[in-house]
């Protein structure tokens, strides 16, 4: 197979991610060889730091006719304008989360690939990471018997904390909901399946956030959107469960996720990372027990769903990471907004096939 051609735009933050695991985990697949990014300095900068020779405005990247697909990492308001362009420009999308804002414009993205040709995935793909495919095929080998319910928890006191460009994340078109719940909810599609209604209830606990690190210390941002949510989701196959997501909490010894069946309880470790232990505790169980993993797939990262669309690509089947997940997790955030503003159970129109797992066809998970 052949190795694949990878353009960025926007440089920021989890650029970083993105290039040193395409480097040092992906380069069979793929290799990154442009930057864009409207300040080109922040270009500039990567590109040195990573030995990239190609970067400048976003035009550099869609104009490249050796990019065969572009990763999209701008500020989610830009998300929707910056796909169809890399899709107009002849190219397969990789998009951070969301993939747009709005039920439509990722409506309008999609026919745009279609018409184009082209894949589009859209990130997280932590769901495809050795947790949480250890966790999917446990559950799939009746480890806790059937699922009943879940709950879960993801608890931050806000990114004023750690980064001076946190505006947008208090904007519409970012919050709690869109920023993090994805983590969690494509977790759920890929163990559960799809999310049939919900029920939600948020508030702005603080109008305005001051910024805590240099070099915009002391600065003030208002606050647009609910920074509180308690959710509740009925799944199409009869489960139920506990979502809370925050901006406002400043730790917690709740477990991300904790998954109750009908023979015992599964802990899962934070959906944002690739790492961390899956625990079972079961009926005669004196205590919680790890799951052995799948430590070949341990080294990968942010990154992996591009690598699995190339092999999708190449072998012709569905990617895991796609725009219909993409398309029922947003319909399911954007409910849990019109639920809240409602005060009542707001059914979810779309649904989704459940990823397939990595390792199903693999032997059966036994205790180490």
């Amino acid at each position: 197979m052949r190795k694949y051609n990878v353009g960025i735009i926007g440089c920021g933050a989890i650029s970083e991610h993105y290039l040193r695991f395409g480097r040092d985990a992906y380069s069979d697949y793929f290799q990154i060889v442009a930057l864009g990014d409207l300040d080109v300095s922040r270009a500039q900068n990567r590109a040195r730091e990573f030995g990239i020779a190609k970067y400048g405005l976003p035009e550099v990247v869609y104009e490249d006719e050796s990019v065969d697909i572009i990763i999209n990492l701008t500020v989610p308001n830009a998300h929707e304008e910056v796909n169809i362009k890399a899709l107009e420009s002849g190219k397969h999308v990789y998009s951070e989360k969301p993939l747009a804002t709005s039920r439509e414009g990722i409506k309008r993205i999609m026919e745009v690939a279609k018409k184009c040709g082209k894949r589009v995935g859209c990130a997280p793909d932590t769901f495809m990471s050795a947790p949480m495919q250890t966790a999917k095929k446990a559950i799939e080998e009746d480890w806790i018997g059937k699922p009943l319910g879940v709950n879960a928890l993801c608890p931050m006191r806000g990114n004023e904390f750690w980064r001076p460009d946190c505006d947008f994340f208090y904007k519409k078109g970012a919050g709690p909901m869109l920023d993090m719940a994805p983590y969690y909810l494509n977790v759920f599609v890929s163990l559960f399946g799809a999310i049939d209604s919900v029920y939600s209830m948020q508030k702005m606990t603080f109008p305005q956030r001051t910024i805590k690190v240099a070099p915009r210390r002391g600065e003030k941002i208002d606050v647009e959107i609910p920074t509180h949510v308690c959710a509740s989701l009925r799944f199409k196959n009869g489960m139920i469960g506990t979502f809370t997501n925050s901006f406002d909490i400043w730790a917690s010894q709740t477990p991300k996720i904790e998954i109750y069946g009908e023979k015992g309880v599964m802990i899962l470790p934070d959906p944002n990372l690739f790492e961390g232990p899956v625990y079972v505790k079961r009926f005669n169980d004196p205590e919680w027990r790890p799951l052995p993993q799948f430590v070949e797939y341990s080294k990968y990262g942010r990154g992996v769903g591009v690598m699995d669309m190339i092999l999708s690509i190449e072998g012709n089947k569905p990617h895991k990471a796609s725009a219909e997940l993409a398309y029922h997790v947003t319909d399911v955030i954007l409910s849990m907004d019109e639920a809240a503003e409602a005060k009542s159970e707001k059914k979810i129109k779309s649904t989704v096939e459940q990823p397939e797992g990595i390792y199903m066809n693999q032997n059966p998970i036994l205790w180490a």
